[in-house]
């Protein structure tokens, strides 16, 4: 092909190759999503004019229209290992897989070399999408999707992305040190993939136990959730799901708990008011795991709590004010009612106006709680 067609072929195709990588990055994300599958990121690129002509120079391409098979990209970045097998599934089962020009995740892991490489696919849009008139436009053209955890990802940009350069020619005690670490990193790979397995078993044991059973464990993120969800459904309390269970909020209310003396799960549920439920459910409808937890140490050990350095829900300085410092004098007079009088106030027949002001209020002090409203 004369440079002359070269060049009018990529001006024509550029556009479309732009599309198709937008195409099937939105698909996979969809599938992804459907298939509750976690990942970093999906994203697509596509080739530049000057990167395409510098490709079929170098690799002498006669006919570039057929050879060339990753002027459009799409990179899925994934946590675990593990993943990339259900990922490679979804794939093989929704595009039109050029075997040939792909490396599947069984090629890669039947590699006898030291170090590890992601999995990538070469294909079209698929035979359903193919016949559709919004996929027109794209139909038959090839798109590259790669598939790499975030430290496969980490050690490509190493390797190969950036400026570093470890797979060019190095002397043989490098390359040596390159492999060895490589192994390092797919084993570590493996290693999240075995322990999330692990935490799945775990929860999925303690699934099937009963509340009974449930109150001999030892209080972690996995059993204080398990506990909840079986308190909560023999007491009738509806508590809203939260995304950030585990994290460092978890961390602190396990910590909370402690100290003010909830030390195993018997202890937490004797605390539980008899009519929480019934008022939570009227007056919280959005409450949650958190404020189940923090409501029974207001409750039940309001002193203790109030001790505790550090203890600061949701208040930053950047909110200090005049009218914020007026509200909190307020709410210091109001907490030593809700200390003595907590559940006859909740149960007051009060109008609807000022039950619910008393609520706002009330929602405000538990939001805004924290070491400084105790000292008076």
């Amino acid at each position: 092909m004369k440079e002359f067609n070269l060049n009018k072929w990529i001006d024509e195709s550029l556009p479309k190759f732009e599309l198709l990588g937008k195409h099937i990055a939105f698909i996979i994300e969809n599938l992804l999503q459907q298939n509750k599958i976690d990942y970093l990121s999906v994203s697509y690129r596509t080739k530049t004019k000057e990167g395409i002509i510098e490709k079929v120079d170098r690799k002498n391409y006669k006919n570039p229209w057929k050879q060339l098979t990753d002027v459009s990209g799409v990179r899925v970045i994934l946590y675990l290992e593990s993943d990339i097998v259900r990922v490679s599934k979804i794939l093989n089962s929704t595009f039109n897989i050029d075997n040939e020009n792909s490396m599947s995740n069984e090629s890669r892991l039947s590699s006898d070399k030291v170090g590890y490489r992601s999995v990538h696919y070469v294909c079209d849009i698929g035979e359903k999408r193919n016949v559709l008139k919004e996929y027109e436009y794209v139909s038959g053209m090839k798109c590259e999707i790669q598939v790499r955890t975030m430290l496969q990802h980490a050690w490509a940009e190493l390797t190969h992305d950036r400026n570093y350069k470890l797979g060019a020619n190095l002397p043989l005690e490098i390359k040596r040190k390159i492999n060895l670490f490589s192994g390092i990193l797919e084993i570590a790979d493996q290693g999240f993939s075995e322990i999330v397995n692990s935490i799945e078993e775990y929860k999925e044991s303690l699934s099937k136990e009963d509340l009974e059973q449930s109150l001999s464990h030892d209080i972690n993120s996995i059993t204080l959730d398990m506990f909840v969800r079986n308190i909560s459904n023999k007491i009738g309390l509806v508590l809203t799901p939260v995304k950030d269970w585990g994290g460092e909020i978890t961390r602190d209310v396990i910590n909370e708990l402690n100290f003010c003396g909830f030390n195993d799960f018997n202890s937490i549920a004797s605390a539980i008011p008899q009519n929480y439920a019934e008022v939570a459910n009227e007056y919280f409808p959005q409450n949650n795991i958190y404020g189940f937890l923090r409501d029974l140490m207001l409750i039940n050990n309001f002193e203790v709590l109030s001790q505790k350095p550090g203890l600061n829900w949701h208040v930053t300085g950047e909110q200090e004010s005049e009218g914020a410092n007026k509200m909190r004098d307020f709410i210091q007079i109001l907490c030593r009612l809700i200390k003595r009088h907590y559940w006859s106030l909740l149960l007051l027949k009060l109008d609807n106006i000022a039950k619910n002001a008393f609520f706002r209020i009330f929602m405000a002090y538990k939001i805004g709680h924290y070491t400084t409203l105790f000292k008076a």
